[in-house]
C-alpha cells in the first residue's frame, strides 16, 4: 500500500479544471463589461443626436391663398372657386392602385365646393324640412355618440341621401374629377399640402393626431389644398357623385369627365380617420353600393361656376 499523503490524481484534475473554468468565467466577464461600455457610449452618442438634431419637418407646399373667391350659402357655408382649367389626375404606375392608373391631364370646368365638410348641424334642418332619416350609425364598437356632436361631420348617410341633401341646396355632390382637383391643385400633389405625409396635417388612423374619431371641419389646417379646402385627406371620406368603374381611367374624356353612365357603387374619396397616410392619398379611389352607410362616409357639396348649367347625378 502506497503511503503517499499528496492528493490523488483526482484531486489533481478537480484542482486544473475549475481553474480553467474561473479563468474562463474571468474572461467572459470582461468581454460583458467591454461590451456594456460600448453600448454606453453609443446609447450616449444617439442622445446626444436626438438632442442637437431637431425631428425633421415635413415641407408643405406654399400655397397663396389671398386670391381664393369665397362665398357662403344661406347657411353660411363657405364655397371656394375652383377656376377651370387642366390638372394631374390619377397617378404613375407603381405609386397608387390599378384604378389609379394612366395618370392623365384632365380639363375641369369652373365649379365652388364647400370649405368644409358637411357637420351634423348642417344636416340636421334637412332632416327637419323633408322627413328623411336621421344619420344611424350601423357599425362602431363605442359609443356612437362620440361621432355625432353637431360640430362633427356628418357621417352614416348613403350616396343617396347625401345627393338630396345637396340639392335641397340648389348644390349638387362633385364629380370625382371636380374632387381630386380641389384636393390635389393643378400640379397633381400627392397629398393636399405636398408630396410627403407627415404629423399634424391629417386625421387619420390612431390618436397621435389627437383624435380616436372625427374631428370638428377645418381642425388641421395645415393640410389645406392648393385650393383652401379643408379634411380633402382623412377625417371623413366623402361621397361623390360618379359611377365606379375600375377601368374607366383607360378610357376616360379629357374635358370634364362625370364617371360611367351605370354602375353598382358610387365613389367616395379622401380615406377617414381609420386610414392609413397612403389611404388618403389625393388618387385614392374607393366604392360602395349607393344605399351604404358607414361611420367613416360623409360627403361636402359643389355646384357649378355659372348658375344656368345645372348638374346631374
Amino acid at each position: 500500500m502506497d503511503g503517499s499523503s499528496g492528493p490523488g490524481p483526482i484531486k489533481k484534475d478537480a484542482l486544473f479544471y475549475g481553474m480553467i473554468l474561473a479563468f474562463l468565467a474571468f474572461v467572459l466577464m470582461l468581454v460583458f463589461l467591454g461590451y456594456a461600455m460600448i453600448q454606453s457610449r453609443a446609447s450616449s452618442r444617439l442622445a446626444a443626436q436626438l438632442v442637437s438634431e431637431p425631428t425633421a419637418v415635413v415641407q408643405t407646399e406654399h400655397w397663396d391663398y389671398s386670391k381664393l373667391q369665397v362665398v357662403k350659402d344661406e347657411f353660411g357655408a363657405g364655397m371656394v372657386l375652383v377656376p377651370a382649367g387642366p390638372f394631374l389626375m390619377g397617378s404613375p404606375p407603381g405609386e397608387g392602385d390599378q384604378d389609379e392608373i394612366p395618370q392623365r391631364g384632365v380639363y375641369v370646368d369652373a365649379f365652388r365646393i364647400d370649405l368644409y365638410e358637411v357637420t351634423f348641424r348642417q344636416y340636421a334642418p334637412f332632416v327637419s324640412a323633408t322627413g328623411a332619416a336621421k344619420p344611424v350609425i350601423p357599425v362602431l364598437q363605442d359609443d356612437p355618440a362620440k361621432l355625432m356632436a353637431p360640430d362633427q361631420p356628418v357621417v352614416a348617410v348613403s350616396w343617396t341621401q347625401a345627393r338630396d341633401y345637396c340639392r335641397w341646396l340648389g348644390k349638387r355632390l362633385p364629380t370625382e374629377a371636380e374632387w381630386e382637383k380641389a384636393a390635389r391643385g393643378d400640379r397633381g400633389a400627392k397629398w393636399p399640402w405636398g408630396p410627403a405625409f407627415g404629423p399634424g396635417l391629417a386625421n387619420i388612423q390612431g390618436e397621435e393626431d389627437g383624435y380616436r374619431y372625427t374631428a370638428p371641419p377645418g381642425s388641421f389646417p395645415g393640410g389645406r389644398s392648393a385650393y383652401g379646402v379643408y379634411d380633402m385627406a382623412g377625417n371623413v371620406a366623402e361621397w361623390v357623385a360618379d359611377w365606379y368603374d375600375q377601368t374607366y381611367y383607360l378610357g376616360a374624356p379629357f374635358e370634364s369627365p362625370t364617371g360611367p353612365t351605370s354602375g353598382k357603387h358610387r365613389v367616395y374619396r379622401g380615406g377617414s380617420w381609420n386610414d392609413g397616410p397612403s389611404d388618403v392619398r389625393a388618387a385614392k379611389r374607393f366604392a360602395a353600393a349607393p344605399h351604404q352607410t358607414s361611420a367613416v362616409i360623409g360627403f361636402r357639396c359643389a355646384k357649378d361656376a355659372t348658375p344656368d348649367k345645372a348638374g346631374s347625378e
